[in-house]
């Protein structure tokens, strides 16, 4: 573990004297009827001082960019703790078992630059850097992860278990970004898992989505190998979305039963 990196005062960050802010990492959700407010807390009825408690901290997450932010559940157990600009993390990264022990601690790539409009696109936003170290919750090292950048460079030691760190679109060995496609080249779309060890062993499943206003949706789901029989005019047919309709088409991915990943298609008819 490089504990040294975990110092607001360590002379390797580009950040200096960070403020630490508390944030309670819980679902929140409430209505008006009749005059009468009803709150919830992670799906619990409370009442509105304890609601209060809650989402009174979304302001420190909101204007934290960059601080230390802190995160706990709704019992006050510290969950995360982080260099962070909003929700992006932009420093190191820690997170804690219930009992307090490390359960993971690493690094995410800094924003040298100052500026902190954008930095999804500019890529400064939870960019994965250098090593991510996984422990048990007594204390003992799993293993390690390296990144360079977002890239995953290796796993020590390597474990069993299959994992997807990214997920490509190709069309004509290149990736697909914000290009405009055409239905017909759909189907030559390559997905392609990149996977953190050896074992490639998992189920990848894609789930292709039409809708439009005023029409139902049409959804059909595909294995990597089954993709290339897709046939999205048949899709529109269906559902009787016409050509000069304005349609969004979207690509999901998932590994097993858990959702990976999604893409939003720029598609001319």
């Amino acid at each position: 573990m490089l504990v040294q990196v975990f110092g607001q005062t360590d002379s390797n960050t580009v950040y200096k004297k960070l403020k630490t802010k508390k944030f309670y990492s819980v679902g929140l959700s409430s209505q008006t009827e009749n005059g009468q407010g009803t709150y919830e807390v992670n799906g619990k009825k409370v009442n509105k001082s304890a609601y209060d408690k809650y989402q009174s901290t979304w302001k420190n997450m909101e204007n934290c960019c960059p601080c230390i932010l802190k995160s706990y559940n709704e019992n006050d157990i510290l969950l995360r703790e982080a260099v962070s600009c909003t929700d992006c993390g932009v420093g190191w990264f820690k997170e804690f078992y219930p009992n307090g022990n490390l359960k993971l601690t690493g690094f995410y790539k800094e924003n040298p630059t100052g500026k902190w409009k954008d930095i999804w696109n500019r890529g400064y936003c939870s960019v994965k850097n250098n090593q991510w170290t996984y422990f048990k919750e007594n204390g003992d090292t799993l293993y390690s992860e390296f990144w360079k950048d977002g890239e995953f460079i290796k796993q020590v030691p390597e474990q069993s278990v299959s994992e997807v760190w990214e997920i490509d679109i190709m069309l004509n060995g290149q990736k697909i970004d914000k290009q405009e496609l055409s239905i017909n080249k759909v189907k030559n779309l390559k997905i392609i898992p990149k996977y953190k060890n050896s074992n490639t062993d998992s189920l990848i499943t894609i789930k292709f989505k039409v809708s439009a206003v005023g029409h139902r949706m049409n959804e059909k789901e595909f294995t990597l190998n089954t993709f290339k029989d897709i046939d999205i005019n048949a899709m529109l047919s269906e559902v009787e979305i016409p050509k000069d309709k304005k349609t969004t088409f979207v690509l999901f991915v998932f590994q097993g039963s858990t959702f990976w990943k999604s893409f939003y298609l720029d598609m001319k008819k």
